[in-house]
């Protein structure tokens, strides 16, 4: 890999991993297409990943250090037998534990089962992709109706937003896009859904990177090039800062249409790939 398409990666990752657009369906679709293995890099790809949590990280840096303070205070309160999640900050963190949950029961049920053909499959990704144009078509008109915060909000939302993370595996179901619909429908400010959402993504970016590093290090599959991985882990994180900061001007102004209208496209050209109308 040269340092041209180490650059373009980064870019490509940054800005699907974010967008609501599902960067796995995108990989399954050029996998489908050029006849390679999505895993052909797997190593530059989990290194990646890396960056794109650095730059939620960077978004939500108040937010995650509160988070991190909450957690070891949260700690030793449990320690000195107290438990309680009564402020606005505790609330935040149980959230976020809440809302974990069902991606990592999904996450290890799938590789117990060995679902990869279904995650592979070109035609999942086409429907999944016009259920995520579903979503975005929707988020504009539950965006001005939310109404609780850390301060007030339900656990229930926090489950919501959970469940739709954990289906978000699949692909071309978006997980940023699924996450922010879920936070709005279980009745959270816009701009709450949207920290929540990301923040939420920490731990599954993280887990996910973790296994697929782990499956790098026993293929003893790791090769690195500096000067590449340097620059697309440096595009990696500038195009993520970038499209967080998209979206939440897009979901300021009821612009999420922009998402569900391309989404439709990619469906179409999925499907179009799937049965062999398009080729290379």
């Amino acid at each position: 890999m040269d340092w041209l398409q180490a650059l373009i990666a980064g870019i490509i990752q940054g800005v699907t991993e974010f967008l609501p657009v599902s960067s796995s369906g995108h990989l399954v679709i050029y996998s489908t297409l050029f006849g390679e293995e999505g895993d052909a890099n797997l190593a530059f790809t989990v290194f990646l990943h890396l960056a794109t949590l650095l730059s939620v990280f960077i978004m939500f840096r108040k937010d995650i250090s509160m988070l991190i303070r909450e957690f070891f205070a949260a700690m030793g309160d449990i320690l000195k037998g107290k438990f309680s999640f009564k402020t606005p900050e505790r609330r935040f963190l149980l959230m976020v534990v809440v809302g974990t949950i069902p991606a990592v029961v999904v996450g290890v049920l799938l590789k117990s089962l060995k679902f990869d053909d279904v995650l592979e499959n070109i035609f999942v990704v086409a429907v999944m992709l016009i259920v995520t144009s579903v979503l975005m078509f929707t988020v504009d008109r539950l965006s001005d109706k939310g109404r609780y915060t850390e301060k007030d909000a339900p656990l229930k939302s926090a489950w919501i937003v959970g469940f739709l993370q954990a289906f978000a595996i699949l692909p071309g179901l978006s997980r940023s896009g699924s996450t922010i619909f879920g936070g709005l429908l279980g009745g959270l400010k816009k701009e709450f859904a949207i920290r929540f959402a990301f923040i939420l993504s920490i731990p599954v970016i993280f887990g996910a990177g973790l296994v697929e590093g782990l499956h790098v290090v026993k293929e003893g599959s790791l090769e690195i090039d500096v000067v590449g991985w340097s620059l697309g882990f440096v595009a990696a994180t500038i195009s993520g800062i970038i499209a967080i900061s998209v979206i939440k001007l897009l979901i300021k102004n009821n612009k999420f249409y922009i998402f569900g209208i391309y989404c439709l496209f990619a469906s179409v050209f999925a499907f179009l790939v799937g049965f062999g109308v398009i080729t290379v």
